[in-house]
């Protein structure tokens, strides 16, 4: 599901109970860590992770899976891309603890050259070479266009995709041209990364606030964005979005971001859209905002955002839900994208006595018994007041652009637990 550590954590924890510590058959510790450890650094992770909850000595399943996944992975790249020098466990310190039985001599030359190669004691043992990535490449180069373009145009070294979007600005700036960035960019690479659109975005708006002219490489970026919306869930059309348009909302996520809070909500509301959900927009008033599927993602956006003016400054977010109440519209759904708590708010951001629950309480009985509320809180200024005795009422605090499949997730639990079940290690 494109989780980072979380897999890693499970692991520790299910080596760790008693029923699968020993190498019994009713353990498949070892059989299931090469396909939960699926990169080289994950090897270390999860002995971090061990020794974080558990210390002492790994269990000698997890030892020997961990050992099984480091010995098909190693070759020279990875080995030195994921040394992880800097790192309280370093790939070192998972051969000193799994003692990896190379399977033949070029890797047992491999493992010596990694654990003796840069040691005093081994003069004789070469060291493995650096790796070619894009950061040991500009580390020794510097930002420049010959850099850049060695990268982009030689085999022999590596350029992902998310590394490719996040240095578009570096490049540009280096003097690359935009029609040989734009012809290494691939959006056929774009369907199989793991990417939501709101990283396609957000280097869109890296390039607009660093005020470069790349047209071409725009283009491809807002194709990009409609593209990865193949990666969001597909059963997520019968709702609606409430986007708050309040002055507020113009703030920026967080310090280390330019984004808006606002480009935020109306980006989802625009995402959703393609499945055929219906967007509006609330603060003082509410207004929906047509949006045809055939429209593209950013312009959709762009309709949302451009309403800010009309529907004024409060952050009355029942009068989304009162809308639908008094149309008649049945939806599985409503999702509110706010900076502030607006469950059973009357604070002065929000006109009059009437309340988010109240007008969510009216419209379940009236339209749509059976729908879910989500309120996601932009802002997250800290502690989250969660509604108390309400089913399918949800507030998150903060935002991920994996909230989409938090939502897919809280309606459907068992969801998960089969997704587990139906895997195969294999």
């Amino acid at each position: 599901m494109h989780l980072r550590d979380i897999p890693q954590v499970l692991l520790v924890l299910a080596a760790n109970d008693d029923r699968f510590k020993d190498d019994s058959d009713a353990s498949l510790i070892r059989e299931w860590t090469p396909a939960i450890v699926q990169r080289m650094d994950e090897t270390a992770t999860a002995l971090a992770v061990h020794d974080t909850l558990f210390g002492g000595t790994a269990p000698w399943p997890l030892r020997r899976g961990i050992e099984d996944a480091l010995v098909e992975m190693a070759d020279a790249y990875t080995l030195e891309k994921y040394a992880l020098p800097r790192r309280e466990v370093t790939l070192h310190d998972v051969f000193n603890r799994v003692h990896p039985t190379p399977v033949d001599e070029e890797q047992e030359d491999l493992f010596e050259r990694f654990m003796r190669g840069d040691l005093d004691d081994y003069p004789d043992v070469d060291p493995l070479p650096s790796p070619n990535t894009w950061e040991t490449v500009i580390s020794e180069r510097g930002n420049t266009a010959e850099a850049w373009e060695t990268l982009i145009e030689d085999d022999e070294y590596s350029l992902p995709i998310f590394a490719s979007i996040r240095n578009l600005q570096n490049m540009l700036e280096a003097g690359v041209d935009e029609a040989t960035i734009v012809g290494h960019l691939d959006l056929e690479a774009v369907r199989r990364a793991p990417l939501y659109p709101f990283r396609y975005y957000q280097a869109y708006k890296v390039l607009q606030d660093a005020g470069i002219d790349a047209p071409e490489v725009e283009r491809w970026l807002e194709q990009a964005v409609d593209v990865s919306v193949e990666h969001v869930s597909d059963d997520l059309g019968d709702t609606f979005v409430g986007v708050d348009l309040s002055g507020s909302m113009t703030a920026a996520l967080s310090e280390q971001s330019t984004l808006q809070r606002k480009e935020i909500g109306a980006l989802f509301g625009a995402v959703l859209a393609e499945q055929g959900a219906r967007v509006g927009g609330f603060g003082s008033d509410f207004q929906t905002v047509s949006t045809h599927v055939d429209t593209p993602v950013l312009q959709r956006q762009q309709a949302v955002m451009g309403i800010d003016e009309e529907v004024g400054n409060s952050s009355n977010g029942w009068k989304v839900l009162d809308y639908l109440r008094k149309e008649d519209i049945a939806v599985d759904r409503v999702v509110l994208f706010t900076d502030m708590q607006i469950w059973d708010s009357t604070a002065w951001l929000v006109d009059g006595d009437r309340t988010v629950r109240a007008a969510f309480d009216d419209y379940r009985a009236a339209v749509s018994p059976e729908a879910s509320l989500y309120m996601i809180d932009l802002a997250s200024y800290g502690d989250l007041a969660t509604p108390e005795g309400y089913e399918d009422v949800y507030n998150v605090s903060g935002w991920s652009e994996q909230v989409l499949e938090f939502i897919g997730y809280a309606e459907e639990p068992m969801q998960i637990i089969e997704e587990v079940k139906n895997f195969d290690p294999a």
